[in-house]
């Protein structure tokens, strides 16, 4: 076992330079041909200050904004501490979180049911018949749990926030009584929760939330949005930091970008890649190619 992690943890490394090696060897050949410190122009970035915005969303939500009450818990700091750039699944424009609990809930609940269904059919088949009952059974145990997999992977979008950078814009999830709506960065805070601990030493998990301290009149009372698994203040700062049109994308969120360029899928997996971030990207390394990626 031991032996088999030693060459895991090689060929890891060794792929990891090899992959460096070739960067670097691509960032040579764009300085050859003065792409990598040419500036590109950043007209795809909403250039609008925070009543612009705040007017936009409210007539992309068809009704205005009122002030939340004063929120019982403390705020985390909006001050970013440089110490993590780790902000999720990002395509430049847009990064996503996804709420909780949402449709894996309902999925895994499907998955879970098909067990006791098929054992159900199974055992109806082998003492009364009638003999489909079997087929019926083994599908359940089976194809069951990998069709809800699938339904999930369809459905994941209606789970997922949208942090929209060209924009300003934070878009909510979607929830069974409450369409998405739109509220500026500006207006969303995120509280720290408990922390909830397994029992029998099984790990904990951080909760937390993200509150509005504006949100649509239509609503009687505020909406919080709970985060999967929690977030902590460094991940939350980082997120704050790429909404920031002031400062380019940190180059930790490179690798997100390239990986949804590969894909040719956008961060909310709704669509292809965000024509606005290609010119930032080697078509043929699949690669970012710039030194500063607005």
């Amino acid at each position: 076992m031991q032996e088999n992690s030693d060459d895991y943890i090689k060929q890891w490394r060794e792929e990891k330079l090899k992959d460096i090696e070739c960067r670097d060897e691509n960032i040579g050949k764009y300085l050859k041909n003065n792409v990598y410190l040419e500036d590109v122009p950043n007209d795809c970035l909403h250039h609008m200050n925070y009543k612009e915005r705040l007017e936009l969303a409210s007539r992309l939500n068809n009704c205005d904004f009122k002030i939340a009450k004063p929120y019982k818990k403390k705020f985390l700091s909006r001050e970013h501490t440089d110490h993590d750039y780790h902000i999720g699944n990002c395509d430049g424009q847009v990064l996503v979180l996804r709420r909780a609990p949402g449709i894996w809930l309902v999925c895994i609940f499907l998955s879970v049911l098909c067990f006791p269904a098929g054992l159900g059919f199974f055992f109806e088949g082998v003492f009364h018949g009638p003999n489909w009952l079997m087929p019926v059974a083994l599908a359940l145990f089976f194809i069951g749990p990998w069709l809800t997999y699938k339904l999930w992977k369809k459905l994941d979008w209606l789970d997922k926030i949208e942090f929209n950078r060209h924009t300003g814009l934070v878009r909510t999830s979607h929830t069974l009584l409450r369409r998405p709506f739109y509220v500026p960065i500006e207006d969303v805070e995120m509280c720290e929760g408990p922390i909830i601990q397994a029992a029998r030493g099984g790990g904990e998990m951080a909760t937390g939330g993200l509150v509005l301290t504006k949100y649509p009149a239509k609503f009687w009372w505020r909406p919080t949005i709970a985060t999967f698994g929690g977030m902590e203040k460094d991940h939350w700062t980082a997120i704050l930091k790429f909404m920031d049109i002031n400062e380019p994308i940190h180059e930790d969120v490179h690798e997100s970008i390239e990986k949804h360029y590969k894909k040719n899928k956008n961060a909310m997996g709704t669509g292809p890649f965000p024509e606005s971030m290609k010119k930032y990207l080697d078509a043929e390394d699949k690669q970012i190619n710039r030194f500063e990626v607005w």
